[in-house]
């Protein structure tokens, strides 16, 4: 079973427990999200395309975190100019749990196993965040003291 929903101009190819990251969008932590605009929806070897969405078919999500992309360094060069510009990006995102597909009156929901587990996921993945939290300009000349006295 997957389907084809729209998100952000994007279109996403998703099915049934999966976690995506869609683009930014203004929801809180563990908020449900339900999608409208899919295109296509498949279940058991029957296909339902849409002119241009499906009626009647939901898809519900759940919000598993809010961040931002790893950094894209952005470089401009004019040969024979002296001209050079570095910038940097990073996209902001909204992490997603896949919690219930449905068209009409059948709809097919995810085990609750599974929402334990991207939750536990995410909870992982901020404490490894947190670990490798780089030292300030502060704490670096404070530990240079110590090591010098």
């Amino acid at each position: 079973m997957y389907s084809v929903i729209v998100s952000g101009g994007l279109q996403h190819k998703i099915t049934l427990g999966e976690t995506l990251k869609l683009p930014k969008i203004e929801a809180g932590i563990g908020d449900e999200l339900s999608v409208s605009e899919v295109l296509l929806y498949s279940d058991e070897g029957k296909v339902h395309v849409g002119t241009p969405i499906v009626a009647d078919a939901v898809i519900k999500l759940e919000v598993l975190s809010q961040g931002r992309e790893d950094k894209i360094i952005v470089f401009k060069r004019k040969a024979r100019k002296r001209y050079r510009l570095t910038r940097g990006h990073r996209q902001p995102f909204t992490e997603v749990l896949v919690t219930e597909m449905g068209l009409g009156a059948t709809k097919h929901a995810v085990e609750d196993t599974i929402k334990v587990r991207a939750r536990a996921r995410i909870v992982a993945l901020e404490a490894q965040k947190a670990q490798i939290t780089k030292p300030t300009r502060a704490q670096k000349v404070a530990a240079a003291q110590k090591v010098e006295a």
